[in-house]
């Protein structure tokens, strides 16, 4: 059975314990968005590949970042753990001589030995903004925005862009899929920009099964308000449970 799962960072945890809930015949690949890319000390960063490249028993330490803000060298939103740091080494080293964003994902993924394939939803660059302020608006990058959202007044989410689509590996596996999951992960974040890629809506076949997670979007209540109604979810969609097992017992069902 071959399983393709959207989501981001926060989805992690539940990618790995979906892959270990699957038999060694079966398949999953996650796709992820890439809306919150950005750079970050001369490297390409990546916040929701930075997270699903990281093993599931790693542990999290900051020595960089500490190091970075001791001199001042980055903003704090920008902070970013050793395993991210590492990741995006990694991506901006591939990118540089001339491999794709999703070469370099695959490239890494199979170096961290993960349980699924990882594939970034498209190459182009696209960024998520928020504009926030009423009396002198200004658009800033959605991580700074995320770092504390208290401090903005959220009035307009914006994806700059030029010219982006589904990438071909993307399309190959949506394509291949028996199931497509969706979740648990932000709508707002996560989601909905893998949705709205231009072209991936269309992959999905009308008859093709699609779970849906129960979940509740994990981005901030005024970020999921100016984003608006959330992308229709295509295919023949369902919900079920946020458990992995329940996910793949209902996978084998509808796939049978």
């Amino acid at each position: 059975m071959r399983i393709t799962l959207v989501s981001g960072a926060d989805g992690a945890p539940f990618a790995h314990s979906l892959a270990a809930a699957l038999a060694p015949d079966d398949e999953l690949t996650v796709i992820a968005p890439t809306v919150r890319g950005h750079v970050s000390a001369g490297l390409l960063a990546s916040p929701d590949l930075d997270v699903l490249l990281v093993p599931a028993a790693t542990g999290t330490t900051f020595a960089v970042a500490d190091s970075l803000e001791q001199i001042g060298y980055v903003p704090r939103w920008q902070r970013a753990s050793d395993q991210a740091v590492a990741a995006r080494l990694v991506r901006t080293d591939l990118v540089l001589n001339g491999g794709t964003l999703t070469d370099a994902t695959v490239a890494a993924a199979t170096r961290a030995a993960l349980p699924y394939r990882l594939l970034p939803v498209c190459e182009d660059r696209a960024e998520l903004r928020v504009v926030v302020g009423s009396e002198d608006p200004r658009a800033v990058h959605v991580e700074e925005y995320l770092d504390d959202p208290a401090a903005h007044e959220a009035t307009q989410l914006l994806l700059i862009a030029e010219g982006i689509t589904v990438s071909s590996t993307v399309s190959e596996a949506v394509r291949d899929a028996d199931v497509l999951v969706i979740g648990p992960s932000s709508r707002t974040l996560a989601v909905d920009p893998v949705l709205r890629t231009p072209g991936f809506v269309d992959l999905v076949a009308a008859d093709l099964p699609v779970l849906v997670v129960d979940h509740d979007d994990t981005a901030p209540a005024d970020l999921v308000r100016v984003a608006g109604l959330r992308e229709t979810d295509p295919g023949a969609a369902e919900r079920v449970d946020a458990d992995p097992a329940t996910v793949v017992a209902r996978a084998r069902q509808v796939v049978a």
